[in-house]
């Protein structure tokens, strides 16, 4: 595996764990998560995963769904493996407790690997998620906490319009998309078409939509996203969740300010960053 893959080998090099055993709480597998009758949290929104190892310690931002799929991403100012991802096992906050796969990905610049575990932790508060993972092959273990996070200065809104561009962080070959903007379905919903080209010259377009989910929280900033790829295009179709951010996570834009829209799979490393060029 390459050295760069910050959360497979923050996860315990997560490729080779599908046995391994994950506890709540510490970083030990003393114990298991108790569930306590009753208690429940609204979790749906957008959150940010720090997960720590060996002294090593790396964040990034992403969003649990109304459904409990909770995605997140590496940015460009994690310490390797911009643009990988990872999945956590489901969180409803029906329970105070969640078990079940963590699955890791990485991008195809940063090696194209991905990974499994067994995986525990528990709800301390609407605001608080945390656990704990040992690899009880070579004794590795860490922590992760998932806290709330505000990546929106302002109200999630629909974006529309021409003159929006999008690029795939890490993707197999590069391309910049120009795309268009029109709102589309229930409250801030979009949907998107764009064209691009790849260094071949050969014509890569692009579409999809960005459906706004609705819950307790007003103007809830979580999306279900789908997007595909046309003919000719070095991508798989996409499904996942997406998120309205004011900062530029892949410094493609330059870290300009504006509004920047987010898709993170719910299966690969393909994030699309959706923003409007600085000067336009």
């Amino acid at each position: 595996m390459s050295s760069r893959i910050a959360w497979l080998l923050f996860f315990a090099s997560l490729i080779f764990l599908a046995g391994s055993a994950i506890s709540c709480g510490g970083s030990s597998n003393s114990g298991v998560c108790s569930v306590v009758p009753g208690e429940t949290y609204d979790v749906a929104g957008d959150w940010t995963l720090t997960v720590s190892s060996n002294g090593t310690t790396t964040s990034g931002p992403g969003v649990i769904s109304t459904a409990g799929l909770a995605l997140f991403f590496e940015p460009s100012s994690a310490p390797a493996g911009a643009g990988d991802t990872a999945s956590l096992p489901t969180i409803t906050g029906l329970s105070n407790c969640f078990s079940g796969n963590i699955n890791s990905y990485n991008t195809p610049v940063n090696g194209g690997n991905s990974g499994i575990a067994q995986a525990q932790g528990s709800i301390s508060s609407s605001t608080a998620i945390s656990g704990s993972f040992q690899n009880t092959q070579d004794g590795t273990s860490g922590t992760f906490a998932v806290a709330t996070n505000s990546p929106l200065a302002g109200s999630v809104t629909a974006l529309s319009g021409s003159g929006w561009s999008g690029e795939i962080e890490g993707g197999a070959q590069a391309v910049t998309w120009s795309i268009t903007m029109t709102a589309a379905g229930s409250a801030n919903s979009m949907s998107f078409t764009g064209s691009g080209q790849l260094a071949s010259g050969a014509v890569c377009d692009i579409n999809g939509t960005f459906s706004q989910e609705v819950a307790n929280t007003e103007n809830l900033n979580v999306f279900d996203v789908s997007i595909n790829f046309g003919a000719g295009c070095p991508f798989s179709n996409v499904t996942g969740l997406g998120f309205e951010s004011s900062s530029d996570y892949f410094a493609i834009n330059s870290g300009a300010s504006g509004t920047y829209l987010y898709a993170v799979p719910s299966g690969g490393a393909s994030v699309l960053e959706i923003f409007k060029p600085a000067g336009i």
